[in-house]
């Protein structure tokens, strides 16, 4: 009896439809779980007590796209779907690793959110919604950003602006108070053209403020500025932690001397954690003049950026702070491997003619 040959025979077809299917399945698929597992273990029961420790969620610059820059149906339409299915896989991993108390928004929630129309925003708010959906009944703390509310360049702020912001998500300035930790929001512009408002808004925040660490929100930078600029209302309420975005680059500055008044300049170190893998370990009550600003990476690949992903702070009561970043995936270098793919599937192509002719 003839034996049965089941040895595969690869036709172009087959390499073809191999190749593709392994790249959308590691492209689309694997990558996001292979990344997952770099990430540092949180370390903490699920069920803790906000009380005595918390684990914050740092989300800084999604920029969902909008409908007026970006190209025409369907090259368009393709993009902000691409853009928001990312953010909503990445966000999801993210949020069952960390589980966290509490996520802090820090600002360019929309690409075109000063400029888009009220139907263009609304249409961008419940895309927002819909990635950032398993989020939905954590507690979470929003800042605007330039791209939010205008005020870079020559896209100015209007009062129509800032009311359509806080009409879709919540007040610009305040302070919220979770657990041993206040929050608080003072949407600070460099320069700041209400200055003394500003001060005295702060001088009433600092009657609100518990014995607790204090942690100020803010989109734009503050230690990398002058210090005549912001000491005043730094000393206002005090913080032990800045958290910032804008820059979309993980950076930490450190300044042990900041709250100090008798000088006109302070001693600001800058640390690029790019690189960063692991926790970084401080404890922010132990200097009693110094402050730590850290600049949380965007989330979004289409800044241009290498690197993209969310900071996980995790603060306990006694003033110890345990930082990282959870990095995600390049997309941009996923996209470049379908032009691989494709190229190398109309080489096999090619390949299969040439072979038929002779």
């Amino acid at each position: 009896m003839a034996r049965k040959n089941f040895a595969c025979e690869w036709t172009p077809k087959s390499i073809i439809l191999t190749i593709v299917i392994g790249t959308v399945l590691f492209n689309e698929c694997f990558i996001y779980i292979i990344q997952s597992f770099r990430w540092p273990d949180i370390g903490l029961d699920d069920y803790r007590n906000y009380e005595e420790e918390q684990v914050i969620l740092l989300v800084s610059d999604p920029q969902l796209q909008g409908y007026q820059m970006e190209p025409r149906f369907p090259i368009g339409a393709f993009s902000r779907w691409d853009i928001d299915r990312y953010l909503t896989r990445t966000f999801g991993l993210v949020y069952h690793h960390v589980k966290p108390d509490i996520i802090l928004f820090l600002g360019d929630l929309i690409d075109e959110g000063s400029t888009a129309s009220d139907e263009e925003f609304y249409y961008a708010y419940q895309r927002f919604n819909d990635v950032f959906s398993p989020a939905q009944y954590t507690k979470k703390i929003y800042i605007p950003g330039d791209n939010d509310i205008g005020g870079e360049g020559r896209d100015f702020r209007t009062h129509k602006k800032e009311e359509r912001f806080v009409k879709h998500f919540e007040n610009m300035t305040g302070v919220s108070t979770f657990g041993f930790i206040d929050y608080i929001k003072l949407d600070m512009q460099f320069p700041e053209p209400r200055f003394l408002e500003k001060r005295m808004l702060a001088a009433s925040f600092g009657n609100k403020l518990g014995p607790g660490i204090h942690i100020f929100l803010t989109h734009n930078t503050i230690l990398p500025r002058d210090k005549p600029f912001v000491i005043s209302i730094l000393q206002q309420v005090r913080p032990h932690l800045i958290f910032s975005g804008h820059w979309h680059k993980a950076t930490v500055f450190l300044c042990n001397d900041c709250m100090k008044d008798d000088d006109s300049s302070w001693s600001v170190k800058q640390r690029n954690i790019e690189d960063m893998t692991g926790w970084m370990v401080t404890n922010l009550t132990e200097k009693p003049f110094s402050i730590t600003e850290i600049m949380v990476p965007t989330c979004s690949y289409r800044m241009g950026v290498p690197h993209m992903g969310y900071g996980v702070a995790i603060i306990r009561k006694n003033g110890e702070l345990s930082y990282t970043v959870l990095w995600t995936p390049a997309r941009y270098k996923m996209l470049y491997g379908y032009l691989v793919a494709i190229c190398v599937c109309l080489l096999v192509c090619l390949a299969s003619r040439l072979f038929r002719k002779r």
